[in-house]
């Protein structure tokens, strides 16, 4: 009986979410277009950047040298007569300044030290790559003298160059892929399951206890218990429904944007039965969590709008663990962040995409997560069951 109930409600919840056109373009169609356009808009940004960065490097250099030579060899690099070169260099007009002192070659020739001063913009990403321009036909130049003195000396070029290091990439392409995704996937899992319920749950309580409906709606033969259930259950379907939009748009992002070279590599043929349990507990328990918190929260709103602004905490917490844990490596993080609420969420994600689940890891922060579900929804039961929380003063 009481589970028909229930479902009697969740259906009816999530019924009129679904037709409520601000909630569903915020929680699916939000997804699908914002995130393909903000990595499309950032990828070509970064390809025209770089694109203008090879076609055009201006160059302003004082003194004379063979370098000048190799430079000019470079495509896109041209030299420029600038009467006041420090200020066009912070204008972008150039790229960089090199100034060569007098009797460079000469030097350089007779074996002596020589200094080569090369002024650049760190903030101007298209000096920075006029740097590495420079700093490769140095190398060259470099390479043709120390080549031109080992032949006078007698010796070959490998008498300088006595170990070859032979590096081999231990990863294999599965794991390469996983470490990619994993970057970036429990980021966008963990911020979609936290913000893509807020809608919901603020309507679900504070809205209807804005709106009156939620008092007539306890009057009905209904425990209160079932009824928050109900809504806990619709809350973590939106939240699922946008994490599923996210990682679809992020797909088509991968395989169709300009960001990426390596579009192939997203897939997930290579997780494991295994793994996607772990990972669907984890996903179910984090919007359980979150869905818990954001109902809470919504229950102590007293209107719609005071509900909003609670929920910027719900983002925040979400944000903090995912951002923190980005760069790194599961051998990396630290053994209590486990315990720790959405940052083991995010740990657990990131050893599923690293093919490197721990066994003792899947439980304590499994367990521990669960945990702080039970803790978060007997808190909202206990506000729900509250007559003056539910029912707009």
């Amino acid at each position: 009986m009481g589970t028909n109930i229930v479902w009697t409600v969740f259906r009816k919840e999530l019924t009129d979410l679904l037709r409520d056109r601000k909630t569903l373009i915020g929680t699916f169609v939000i997804p699908m277009v914002v995130i393909p356009f903000v990595f499309f808009l950032l990828g070509t940004s970064y390809n025209n950047v770089e694109k203008e960065a090879r076609s055009y490097v201006p160059i302003s250099i004082s003194g004379q040298s063979v370098l000048v030579d190799y430079l000019k060899q470079t495509p896109g690099v041209k030299l420029l007569n600038s009467p006041n070169p420090e200020a066009d260099l912070q204008q972008g007009k150039l790229r960089a300044i090199i100034s060569i002192p007098d009797g460079f070659d000469q030097q350089v020739k007779a074996g002596k030290p020589v200094k080569l001063a090369v002024a650049y913009d760190s903030t101007n990403q298209k000096s920075v790559y006029a740097r590495s321009i420079i700093e490769e036909a140095v190398k060259k130049y470099s390479s043709e003298i120390v080549a031109k003195r080992l032949r006078q000396a007698g010796l070959s070029e490998q008498a300088i160059k006595p170990i070859e290091t032979v590096y081999d990439n231990t990863a294999s392409k599965d794991r390469q892929a996983g470490g990619m995704l994993a970057g970036i996937i429990p980021l966008m899992l963990v911020l979609s399951l936290a913000s893509g319920g807020i809608a919901a749950a603020t309507d679900l309580v504070a809205g209807e206890k804005e709106r009156g409906t939620l008092e007539a709606l306890l009057t009905a033969p209904i425990a209160a218990n079932q009824l928050l259930t109900a809504k806990l259950l619709a809350v973590m379907v939106m939240s699922c429904i946008s994490a599923t939009a996210s990682l679809l748009s992020l797909s088509f992002v991968f395989r169709m944007g300009p960001l990426t070279k390596a579009e192939a590599a997203f897939s997930f043929s290579f997780l494991e039965p295994g793994s996607l349990v772990v990972l669907a507990g984890t996903i179910l328990l984090l919007a359980a969590m979150f869905a818990g918190l954001e109902l809470t929260l919504s229950t102590i709103a007293k209107s719609f709008k005071e509900g909003q602004t609670y929920m910027t905490g719900v983002v925040v917490l979400a944000m903090i663990p995912s951002y923190m844990m980005m760069p790194l490596n599961p051998v990396d993080i630290p053994e209590w962040y486990y315990v720790l609420p959405v940052f083991s969420g995010v740990a657990l994600c990131k050893e599923v995409f690293y093919g490197a689940i721990d066994p003792w890891h899947v439980i304590v922060g499994l367990g521990t997560s669960l945990l702080y579900v039970a803790g978060i929804l007997a808190l909202s039961a206990r506000l729900f069951r509250r007559e003056g929380a539910v029912i707009k003063g």
